[in-house]
Protein backbone atom coordinates (compact mmCIF):
# COMPACT_ATOMS: atom_id res chain seq x y z
CA UNK A 1 0.00 0.00 0.00
CA UNK A 2 1.64 3.30 -1.19
CA UNK A 3 0.60 6.39 1.06
CA UNK A 4 -0.64 9.78 -1.09
CA UNK A 5 2.32 11.93 -0.31
CA UNK A 6 2.53 15.64 -1.41
CA UNK A 7 5.49 14.88 -3.50
CA UNK A 8 4.51 11.73 -5.02
CA UNK A 9 0.85 13.55 -5.77
CA UNK A 10 2.80 16.78 -7.39
CA UNK A 11 4.67 14.39 -9.93
CA UNK A 12 1.47 12.55 -10.79
CA UNK A 13 -0.35 15.82 -11.53
CA UNK A 14 2.37 17.16 -13.65
CA UNK A 15 2.70 14.02 -15.83
CA UNK A 16 -1.10 13.63 -16.26
CA UNK A 17 -1.27 17.40 -17.28
CA UNK A 18 1.17 16.63 -20.13
CA UNK A 19 -0.13 13.15 -21.26
CA UNK A 20 -3.87 14.83 -21.29
CA UNK A 21 -3.15 17.30 -24.63
CA UNK A 22 -1.37 14.55 -26.00
CA UNK A 23 -4.07 12.46 -25.86
CA UNK A 24 -6.20 15.16 -27.57
CA UNK A 25 -4.03 15.73 -30.16
CA UNK A 26 -5.38 14.47 -33.51
CA UNK A 27 -8.19 12.51 -31.40
CA UNK A 28 -10.89 13.93 -34.01
CA UNK A 29 -8.66 12.71 -37.43
CA UNK A 30 -8.46 9.14 -35.77
CA UNK A 31 -11.69 8.56 -34.53
CA UNK A 32 -13.73 11.18 -36.29
CA UNK A 33 -15.72 13.50 -33.76
CA UNK A 34 -14.05 15.94 -31.21
CA UNK A 35 -12.70 14.56 -27.48
CA UNK A 36 -15.15 15.57 -25.00
CA UNK A 37 -13.47 17.88 -22.06
CA UNK A 38 -10.25 15.54 -20.93
CA UNK A 39 -8.67 17.21 -18.17
CA UNK A 40 -7.37 17.78 -14.79
CA UNK A 41 -8.75 20.45 -12.76
CA UNK A 42 -6.19 21.72 -10.12
CA UNK A 43 -7.88 22.60 -6.76
CA UNK A 44 -8.09 26.28 -5.93
CA UNK A 45 -5.77 28.02 -3.27
CA UNK A 46 -7.87 28.68 -0.70
CA UNK A 47 -10.94 26.46 -1.70
CA UNK A 48 -8.82 23.32 -1.13
CA UNK A 49 -9.34 24.18 2.52
CA UNK A 50 -13.00 24.64 2.07
CA UNK A 51 -13.27 21.11 0.18
CA UNK A 52 -11.04 19.66 3.12
CA UNK A 53 -12.95 20.82 5.71
CA UNK A 54 -16.28 19.35 3.91
CA UNK A 55 -15.12 16.04 3.39
CA UNK A 56 -13.60 15.95 7.33
CA UNK A 57 -17.07 16.88 8.19
CA UNK A 58 -18.23 14.21 6.31
CA UNK A 59 -15.69 11.36 7.74
CA UNK A 60 -13.55 11.58 4.88
CA UNK A 61 -9.54 10.95 5.67
CA UNK A 62 -6.47 9.56 4.59
CA UNK A 63 -5.87 9.55 1.20
CA UNK A 64 -8.48 11.00 -0.64
CA UNK A 65 -7.98 14.50 1.47
CA UNK A 66 -4.42 14.69 -0.18
CA UNK A 67 -5.61 13.98 -3.36
CA UNK A 68 -8.45 16.71 -2.87
CA UNK A 69 -5.42 19.48 -1.62
CA UNK A 70 -3.67 18.99 -4.82
CA UNK A 71 -6.74 17.90 -7.68
CA UNK A 72 -10.29 19.66 -7.63
CA UNK A 73 -11.48 17.25 -10.66
CA UNK A 74 -10.49 14.72 -12.84
CA UNK A 75 -12.30 14.05 -16.40
CA UNK A 76 -11.08 11.58 -18.99
CA UNK A 77 -14.45 10.77 -21.32
CA UNK A 78 -12.81 9.77 -23.78
CA UNK A 79 -10.29 7.22 -21.93
CA UNK A 80 -11.75 3.56 -22.45
CA UNK A 81 -15.46 3.92 -21.78
CA UNK A 82 -14.50 7.24 -19.42
CA UNK A 83 -13.39 7.88 -15.99
CA UNK A 84 -14.45 10.54 -13.80
CA UNK A 85 -12.89 11.69 -10.44
CA UNK A 86 -15.46 14.11 -9.01
CA UNK A 87 -14.72 17.56 -6.91
CA UNK A 88 -14.84 17.05 -3.56
CA UNK A 89 -18.11 19.09 -3.28
CA UNK A 90 -19.31 16.55 -5.52
CA UNK A 91 -18.15 13.72 -3.00
CA UNK A 92 -19.81 15.34 0.02
CA UNK A 93 -23.03 16.47 -1.62
CA UNK A 94 -23.45 13.81 -4.04
CA UNK A 95 -26.49 11.24 -3.19
CA UNK A 96 -24.35 8.77 -2.87
CA UNK A 97 -24.02 5.03 -0.79
CA UNK A 98 -21.90 5.21 1.64
CA UNK A 99 -22.43 1.98 2.43
CA UNK A 100 -21.34 -1.65 0.45
CA UNK A 101 -23.43 -4.35 1.22
CA UNK A 102 -23.22 -8.31 -0.14
CA UNK A 103 -20.50 -10.15 -1.30
CA UNK A 104 -18.32 -7.22 0.30
CA UNK A 105 -18.59 -4.93 3.35
CA UNK A 106 -17.56 -1.86 4.21
CA UNK A 107 -17.88 1.78 4.79
CA UNK A 108 -17.42 3.54 1.12
CA UNK A 109 -16.81 7.13 0.07
CA UNK A 110 -18.07 6.98 -3.48
CA UNK A 111 -15.20 9.90 -5.38
CA UNK A 112 -15.66 9.11 -8.80
CA UNK A 113 -17.66 6.83 -12.02
CA UNK A 114 -17.22 5.75 -15.15
CA UNK A 115 -18.92 6.50 -18.29
CA UNK A 116 -21.19 3.10 -18.25
CA UNK A 117 -23.11 4.60 -15.14
CA UNK A 118 -20.22 2.81 -13.00
CA UNK A 119 -19.39 4.36 -9.58
CA UNK A 120 -15.58 4.04 -8.22
CA UNK A 121 -15.49 4.09 -4.34
CA UNK A 122 -12.79 4.08 -1.38
CA UNK A 123 -13.40 1.46 0.86
CA UNK A 124 -12.27 2.71 4.71
CA UNK A 125 -11.90 -0.92 5.98
CA UNK A 126 -8.48 -1.49 3.80
CA UNK A 127 -8.47 1.45 1.53
CA UNK A 128 -9.86 -0.73 -1.50
CA UNK A 129 -10.78 1.03 -4.73
CA UNK A 130 -14.20 -0.59 -5.57
CA UNK A 131 -15.52 -0.46 -8.66
CA UNK A 132 -19.50 -0.67 -8.30
CA UNK A 133 -21.97 -1.76 -10.90
CA UNK A 134 -25.18 -3.84 -11.40
CA UNK A 135 -26.24 -3.05 -7.76
CA UNK A 136 -29.16 -1.64 -6.22
CA UNK A 137 -28.90 1.28 -4.10
CA UNK A 138 -31.40 0.90 -1.36
CA UNK A 139 -31.30 4.47 0.95
CA UNK A 140 -27.20 5.02 1.29
CA UNK A 141 -26.14 1.12 0.92
CA UNK A 142 -25.32 -0.24 -2.32
CA UNK A 143 -26.57 -4.07 -2.30
CA UNK A 144 -24.13 -6.37 -4.80
CA UNK A 145 -24.75 -9.52 -5.80
CA UNK A 146 -21.99 -11.89 -6.96
CA UNK A 147 -19.96 -9.56 -8.99
CA UNK A 148 -21.54 -6.08 -8.31
CA UNK A 149 -18.00 -4.91 -6.27
CA UNK A 150 -14.47 -5.51 -7.82
CA UNK A 151 -11.75 -4.45 -6.05
CA UNK A 152 -9.59 -2.56 -8.67
CA UNK A 153 -7.09 -1.59 -6.78
CA UNK A 154 -5.38 -1.98 -3.46
CA UNK A 155 -5.11 1.97 -2.74
CA UNK A 156 -5.90 4.76 -4.59
CA UNK A 157 -2.76 5.40 -5.49
CA UNK A 158 -2.55 2.43 -6.89
CA UNK A 159 -5.59 3.46 -8.98
CA UNK A 160 -4.44 6.89 -9.80
CA UNK A 161 -1.38 5.14 -11.20
CA UNK A 162 -3.80 2.78 -13.28
CA UNK A 163 -5.03 5.77 -14.95
CA UNK A 164 -1.78 7.25 -15.91
CA UNK A 165 -0.83 3.77 -17.21
CA UNK A 166 -3.84 3.52 -19.57
CA UNK A 167 -3.58 7.02 -20.78
CA UNK A 168 0.11 6.06 -21.52
CA UNK A 169 -0.66 3.07 -23.44
CA UNK A 170 -3.14 4.93 -25.30
CA UNK A 171 -1.31 7.22 -26.72
CA UNK A 172 1.18 4.71 -27.42
CA UNK A 173 -0.91 2.67 -29.22
CA UNK A 174 -2.18 4.90 -31.58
Amino acid sequence: MVPITGENLSSWVDVMCELIPRFTQGFESQFGYPPGENALVGATPGAESEGKASLVAAGVSGDLLSFYEQVERLSLPDLDSGFFIHSAVEVVNGDQPTILAGDVNDSIVVFGSDGGGGLFALGATQGNVYSLSGGSLIGDTYETGRHGAKIISRDLWGFLESLRGELTNSIAHR
